[in-house]
């Protein structure tokens, strides 16, 4: 799997959501990525390509070829059942990580209570 930030950022999720939405080719998902995320995300074709042959391999997407024009064939990618499946479940397990950080971001450490007891110098 394709992660960033030891596994917070998963970018498989990112283009398993973007091809959701509707099938797409390489390039446009490159540009929805960073369309999307105000260029903060810049995806480069060397680190898109294994990842979506890797959600190709494990039948997460499918693709199929469009011919554009008289000689250029550009190949669009499709989100399956299965793939659903698998992004609703890396979509809560992401949800869950943000809610965790979040308690740890909002934790304002252990209140000192007064108390009888001494505390030892």
């Amino acid at each position: 799997m394709a992660r960033l930030a030891n596994g917070f950022l998963k970018l498989e999720m990112l283009l398993l959501k973007i091809i959701s939405v509707g099938d797409c080719y390489g390039y446009q998902l490159v540009q929805d990525l960073a369309m999307l995320t105000d260029d903060f995300l810049h995806l480069k074709e060397g680190t898109m390509y294994p990842i979506l042959y890797k959600l190709l391999g494990d039948g997460y997407i499918s693709d199929y070829r469009v011919l554009v024009g008289k000689r250029l064939t550009r190949v669009y990618y499709r989100i399956t059942p299965k793939g659903l499946e698998y992004l609703q479940q890396l979509e809560q397990e992401y949800r869950k990580s943000i809610m965790k950080i979040n308690n740890v971001l909002e934790w304002e450490g252990h209140k000192n209570e007064a108390s009888s007891e001494e505390i030892p110098e």
